[in-house]
């Protein structure tokens, strides 16, 4: 295949050039032709060619926004429609008409809000021209396209004239152009621009202001997700040390987001009272900062190590702050109800506008009623902060940066999979078990730390491994624990297949997403070795198995569920285009982290997929019917989507990624917090009985690469 860069090849790996949608809003309906594009090999973790939709990437951009999740959160949906009530009132009773200036309006509820509210004009643009062509047809279907203007362009694009996109300035501006770190979007450059060129001086803007909050915390469970631990066996002997370096180095100063009201209490130290970090004022009474470092003393409430902050904002809708936005977790929410049983369940859920967890470039030792500063520092579109107390200080507080190549080259998902200290006791005395000094071992998986633990009970160690930063790392390992006795090769060859005693493949591939992903390519390998491997070779892990169960989750469905009607507005067009657009660029299961996403089972944990390591086959199919829980009764209860995760046994050790093994029906499952699982969110929730089953299709190609799932209810005839 010939891969010249043409013109049109380059299109297909940016961003392409979006056609207007001028027959239908449903994008299958629309006649494409098709591209060669890059996409991820399951067997090998590398970037092979596929042919695709040619508007793939814009199809993903689509389904994979948050619009939804947005339109079902009824609260910033109500606080937004009472603020521009009160902000076009005001405009009135001065003798002004409202004149209202949307930025970024998506499917253009803010600018219907305004209208239901009685703005005199309303100009609202959207950059990205698939959402601006289905907010023409949603304003159409609601009877508001001769109310609202909308302009597909930038607001910096905006021009303000008797020729332009704008006939004068408006007097309100509303608009949502924040995320997790609230200026991540470029609101600061955003809210600037509108006041220097597109907004009277005494306009109104919803919302008028925020402040980020940050809270000092000690939280071992997170740290798992920034710095690297050492090896430690059931004995508690560490069998491999962290190079120094490594664990000195200040890590990167991205931000983690999270829903950190699923965090459990127990696991986090609250050093400090939320401290009010940086005051934003979108009114334009005062001038943007784009840069700023910000310290604040404050006394430690207890003992314990500094790691990190938690940190989240507020919005104040309306210009006397009565409509306040909180985004803080449950423990300092001012909506939570902290008498109830599970008091976060009873605060606003979104998954758009999550909590954030930045770790300091070092930790400080913070003793109870002494002080310590809070360093909070900001750019353009980021924050970051230090720590300081009498004997730790800092000459400058630069923007953090990995310095070590780790932080760099894993997730912070593998980072914590690799600090999972039980997961990695039963892989160690599991090596114990099979190795000897005179073992050859042959490890499939240089992402993971095994092969370096293997060489000090081996005698040779073979690591399969061609990417140079993983062997940089991988070197400053053996350096660090004088490993002398391994090798690292670039592919297996039958020389050396032939030698191996022990086959290793710790399931971490730092390529995996997917639960399968590991389990493909650790299978896929081994079914291409398996002619010319000693028929006593140990296999660690000795087989997989895929597992799944339908479940009722408390939230997470809505960001897949179609929104229908949205404070009485018709959305239909929109959950088409979404629809439209999943059905080209998305699998039907998405990779979540589901401790994050309360979930009750529905049905007993079922056994999709077995397969053992020591005589793979080519190809896999499964299908089966499945129960219900059967509630007391003839009780309704509910399923709107099933989960899917691995288990990798080691002899008689099993390390799984799913749920806790005690699972009821009135109980939330407890789901492993170092590893994704995967999710297939049903189109609407079903009310099951006793009598309702569940039932799946699965095929696993290893020669094809090809693995799919479909998992459904089965209504009552």
């Amino acid at each position: 295949m010939n891969y010249n860069l043409t013109l049109r090849f380059i299109k297909c790996l940016v961003l392409p050039t979006i056609k207007r949608f001028k027959s239908s809003s449903k994008v299958s309906e629309v006649k494409m032709s098709q591209v060669f594009k890059q996409v991820r090999n399951p067997l090998t973790g590398s970037m092979d060619w596929d042919v695709q939709h040619e508007e793939y990437d814009t199809f993903q951009d689509i389904a994979r926004a948050a619009f939804a999740d947005m339109l079902h959160d009824t609260e910033r949906n109500k606080k937004y429609q009472r603020a521009l009530e009160l902000a076009i009132q005001k405009m009135h009773e001065q003798g002004k008409p409202a004149n209202v200036l949307d930025i970024g309006t998506g499917t253009g509820l803010l600018s219907m809000m305004a209208a239901r509210a009685g703005a005199d004009s309303i100009v609202a643009c959207e950059a990205f021209e698939p959402m601006a062509e289905c907010c023409l047809k949603i304003l159409a279907k609601n009877g508001l396209a001769d109310k609202i203007k909308v302009i597909p362009k930038r607001s910096t694009e905006l021009t303000v004239g008797e020729e332009g996109d704008l006939k004068q300035r408006a007097n309100i501006l509303v608009t949502e152009v924040f995320d997790t770190e609230l200026i991540g979007e470029g609101a600061l450059s955003t809210f600037s621009h509108a006041h220097k060129h597109l907004l009277e001086a005494d306009c109104i803007v919803v919302p008028d202001s925020a402040v980020i909050y940050a809270q000092v915390v000690e939280c071992p469970t997170m740290q798992k997700w920034n710095k690297v631990n050492d090896l430690v066996d059931e004995d508690l002997n560490v069998v491999l040390r962290t190079p120094q370096k490594m664990k000195d180095c200040p890590e990167t100063a991205a931000v983690h987001d999270i829903q950190l009201s699923q965090l459990p209490r127990s696991s986090f130290k609250l050093l400090s009272e939320p401290l009010p970090v940086f005051y934003y004022d979108w009114s334009g009474k005062s001038p943007v900062d784009f840069n700023r470092t910000v310290r604040q003393s404050f006394v430690a409430k207890q003992t314990g190590a500094g790691q990190m902050v938690f940190m989240w904002w507020d919005l104040n809708m309306d210009t006397e702050g009565k409509i306040v936005l909180s985004c803080a977790p449950w423990w300092n929410h001012p909506d939570v109800n902290l008498e109830a049983e599970r008091p976060q369940d009873t605060i606003p859920w979104r998954d758009h506008w999550m909590q954030a967890v930045y770790y300091f470039p070092k930790s400080v030792m913070l003793s109870k009623d002494t002080e310590a500063s809070l360093i909070s520092c900001q750019d353009e579109y980021s924050l970051w902060f230090y720590l300081e107390d009498e004997k730790t200080k800092f000459k400058e507080y630069k923007r953090p940066a990995c310095e070590c190549g780790f932080h760099l080259t894993f997730s912070r998902t593998h980072i914590s999979y690799l600090n999972d200290g039980t997961r990695s006791k039963k892989f160690l005395a599991r090596l114990k078990e099979v190795l000897n000094p005179n073992s050859i071992v042959l490890d499939l998986n240089g992402s993971s730390l095994m092969g370096l633990a293997a060489a000090k009970m081996a005698k040779t160690v073979y690591i399969h491994e061609d990417k140079k930063v993983n062997l940089g790392i991988q070197n400053e390992y053996c350096q660090a624990n004088d490993i002398n006795n391994i090798t690292f090769i670039p592919e297996i060859t039958e020389e050396i297949a032939a030698q191996a005693d022990v086959i290793i493949c710790d399931p971490c591939f730092k390529t995996s997403i997917q639960p399968w992903h590991s389990l493909m390519q650790y299978a896929h390998t081994v079914l291409k070795l398996k002619p010319k491997l000693k028929g006593s070779v140990e296999m660690v892990p000795d087989s997989c198995e895929l597992w799944a169960m339908p479940v009722d989750f408390y939230d997470l469905q809505k960001i897949r569920v179609p929104v229908k009607k949205c404070e009485g507005f018709d959305m239909a067009i929109f959950d088409e285009l979404v629809e439209g657009a999943r059905q080209i660029s998305d699998d039907e299961l998405d990779a979540q982290p589901l401790w994050e996403y309360p979930c009750r089972a529905r049905g007993p944990p079922q056994q999709l997929l077995h397969v053992d390591f020591a005589d793979v086959k080519e190809r896999y199919t499964a299908d089966n019917e499945c129960p219900i829980i059967n509630p007391p009764s003839d009780k309704l209860s509910s399923v709107n989507g099933f989960a899917l995760w691995s288990v990798y046994r080691l002899g008689a050790a099993a390390v799984s990624a799913g749920p806790s093994p005690a699972l009821a029906d009135s109980h939330l499952v407890s789901w492993d917090m170092r590893a994704r699982q995967a999710v297939h969110i049903l189109e609407k929730t079903h009310v099951v009985t006793k009598k309702n089953k569940w039932k799946y299709h699965l095929i696993c190609d290893l020669e094809k690469g090809k693995f799919s799932v479909n998992m459904k209810i089965i209504l009552p005839q």
